[in-house]
């Protein structure tokens, strides 16, 4: 039987993180938090100017404790970092600071509006909050129900938000399924898609989920530039083609309120 006291002591003697591996591991996230398909040992030793050797043992308990995954030689950010980052959000109280928009939205539009937000290491976009509209022909999306990026209005907005990378890999990875006879399934044709989203700043999708039901949306800014959601109207085909300019400029109009929320 093993010596209770003994393991105490290999504890307790075991030296704690100094300020140089806490910089190291922040300085992983950073570049990994820009590097869409991952980064080698060799590439992160050269970009954080560090000894693999040093970096091993901070990489092995990060990827064992799910803040970093480890595949094809290759790491990236692990599940756990996502769902820190969804707390963060949680926190900052952003589905709250945009609710006012999307009950405005609501309003203004009598049709489903909706707040979502990508996942990148899953390459699924997420309604993280929405209001249904009361219209009696209406389409209805569930909250928290994952959805492919390449099919949706907000899952192309917010991929051709990312930086390059990030497009790259998706584009040479995600099975761009279809879902219906209209959805995009060729990677060169996405792939001009979405720099034509980027330029224009808005995304369309018309019965390519799902026959029938269609869906506009725009980014909205964070602090730092970057897209921290996307602001989406959904309704049935028919109705959102007759009325799509009515609809582009409330919700454009929404958006840039919104990111002047997060802005102050």
């Amino acid at each position: 039987m093993k010596n209770r006291e003994n393991d105490v002591d290999a504890v307790e003697t075991t030296p704690p993180l100094g300020p140089r591996s806490v910089t190291r591991i922040l300085g992983l996230f950073e570049v990994l938090a820009k590097a869409g398909d991952g980064m080698s040992l060799a590439e992160l030793s050269s970009t954080l100017e560090t000894p693999k050797s040093s970096l091993l043992t901070l990489l092995r308990p990060l990827v064992a404790e799910g803040y970093l995954s480890h595949g094809n030689n290759r790491y990236r950010l692990g599940p756990f970092i996502y769902r820190l980052a969804g707390n963060i959000l949680a926190t900052r109280n952003f589905p709250k600071l945009m609710r006012p928009y999307l009950e405005e939205l609501a309003s203004k539009t009598g049709e489903s509006v909706y707040l979502s937000v990508i996942d990148v290491e899953s390459q699924m976009v997420t309604h993280i909050d929405g209001i249904d509209s009361q219209n009696p022909v209406r389409y209805v999306s569930p909250l928290g129900a994952p959805r492919p990026l390449h099919c949706t209005a907000p899952g192309r907005l917010l991929l051709a938000y990312q930086d390059e990378k990030v497009q790259e890999h998706y584009l040479k990875t995600a099975k761009l399924k279809a879902m219906t006879w209209r959805t995009i399934t060729d990677r060169n044709t996405l792939k001009k898609q979405l720099k034509e989203i980027r330029e224009s700043g808005v995304s369309i999708s018309i019965s390519e989920l799902s026959e029938g039901a269609a869906g506009i949306a725009v980014p909205v800014f964070d602090t730092d530039g970057s897209v921290a959601a996307a602001l989406v109207i959904a309704a049935p085909a028919e109705r959102m083609q007759h009325k799509l300019n009515e609809l582009r400029a409330v919700l454009v109009e929404a958006a840039s309120d919104a990111s002047g929320q997060l802005n102050n």
